[in-house]
């Protein structure tokens, strides 16, 4: 019987199936590759968003100076003092700001926490004019009251919660006495009267006093820089000037100093810049001054001089208010923010900023067509642009400029006007 003859193309089967379908899945797998790229070649990547219209501030932070015109208060003798009123309290002239007393440290404060408890109960029964359908107001009031206690609490300002305090206690106080909780107070202030005298009999009382010789604003604490951080150098301050007030040793007062007494409404503050600044700042102009370590008072002032030299950096520049916030706190130097300027427009990334054919503007996406808008900067800030809104109303080119909810193109390769995205 003849023998069978070797099959190689049958041995080889399966090498070759295998090998068809490795082919097979490659050319599949290049496919893909290929196709992905080609079909992303033609998608948009186009991100946008909208032109929203908001207002933005140009603000320079600065180091501020008080300059003030400030009277040292003196007693005529020593010994233990107290005041009357609390720090930035207006007083009338002849005013009694602090009594002197004789005898112990312990006698003194006695007296002290009893006299000012005299005088909160003297002001917690002035109720006339008020009646019981009042509680409303004052309900808000002592709710305001308590809100100030907190955020001053938490904003560190702790010298002016002992005058907020004593608010609240006498609007407290004032609301028991109309809606019928006590009667009156009047045998709690004699109890107490009777208290302050057993102690000024036996152990002391008051030998002086202290009185305010003009009207104005009562400061018991005393910085040693009065009479230094002056109002009388305002017209001529110049870097000499400047220099030596912020090098000047503080003044050291005798015992027998009691306070400070601010006569004038009008103060100052002194602040130095750099000349690139000096663009953003006109003498005679008024500008929006923050205090943001002060309670962040906001305080409208004017700049009534800028001091500058050639060929030197440094730029002196001085502003005046005539207002006095409750509650600020004149520290000697403290941060400011100066807003140079304000605006109104619409927010635009830097990033979506193209200049065609030497015209500033940005694509839109309108529909499926992309188009060029013209944009006017009016703000650069940190990562975006404040550009002019537009002005239907009076521009009659306002079509060609970005408009209010125009979908700005902030992302996108190869755009140009017409331009059709599927």
């Amino acid at each position: 019987m003849p023998k069978a003859k070797n099959n190689p193309a049958g041995s080889d089967l399966p090498s070759r199936i295998t090998f068809r379908i490795a082919s097979l899945l490659i050319s599949a797998a290049a496919l893909v590759y290929l196709g992905y790229h080609f079909i992303n070649s033609f998608s948009s990547g186009i991100e946008t968003e909208y032109a929203l219209q908001v207002t933005e501030s140009d603000i320079i932070s600065l180091d501020a100076y008080i300059l003030r015109d400030e009277d040292v208060l003196y007693s005529a003798e020593s010994g233990s003092r107290a005041y009357l009123y609390s720090d930035g309290t207006k007083v009338k002239v002849g005013s009694t700001v602090a009594n002197i007393y004789s005898g112990t440290d312990d006698d003194e404060d006695s007296l002290v926490e009893i006299d000012k408890q005299l005088d909160l109960l003297a002001a917690s029964s002035i109720t006339e004019g008020i009646t019981s359908s009042d509680t409303g107001a004052l309900d808000s009031r002592i709710l305001s009251t308590y809100m100030s206690i907190r955020q001053n609490s938490e904003l560190g300002l702790y010298s002016t919660l002992p005058k907020r305090r004593d608010e609240l206690l006498t609007l407290i106080n004032k609301r028991r006495v109309i809606t019928g909780a006590v009667e009156s107070y009047d045998a709690i202030i004699e109890d107490l009267q009777n208290q302050r005298d057993l102690i000024t009999e036996s152990h002391g009382s008051v030998t002086g006093s202290v009185t305010a010789p003009e009207s104005g604003y009562f400061y018991s604490e005393l910085d040693g820089y009065e009479g230094i951080f002056g109002t009388e150098c305002v017209e001529t301050m110049d870097f000499d000037t400047f220099d030596s007030m912020l090098s000047a040793e503080p003044n050291h007062y005798s015992d027998l100093a009691v306070g400070k007494l601010c006569t004038e409404f009008e103060w100052f503050i002194v602040s130095e810049c750099t000349r690139d600044s000096l663009r953003y700042f006109s003498k005679g102009s008024y500008y929006t001054v923050g205090f943001p370590y002060n309670n962040d008072v906001v305080i409208r002032m004017e700049l009534v001089n800028i001091y500058s030299e050639i060929g030197n950096d440094r730029v002196l520049v001085v502003f005046r208010s005539g207002e006095i916030p409750e509650d600020f706190s004149f520290r000697r130097m403290q941060p400011i923010e100066v807003v140079r300027s304000s605006h109104t427009g619409y927010k635009v990334p830097i990033s979506a900023a193209r200049l065609v054919d030497g015209v500033q503007g940005v694509y839109i996406l309108k529909g499926n067509t992309v188009h060029f808008r013209k944009i006017d900067i009016l703000l650069e800030l940190d990562g975006y642009y404040i550009v002019a809104p537009q002005d239907i109303a009076n521009d009659p080119d306002y079509a060609s400029k970005l408009g209010l909810y125009d979908q700005i193109i902030v992302s996108g390769k190869d755009l140009y006007e017409g331009k059709m995205i599927s």
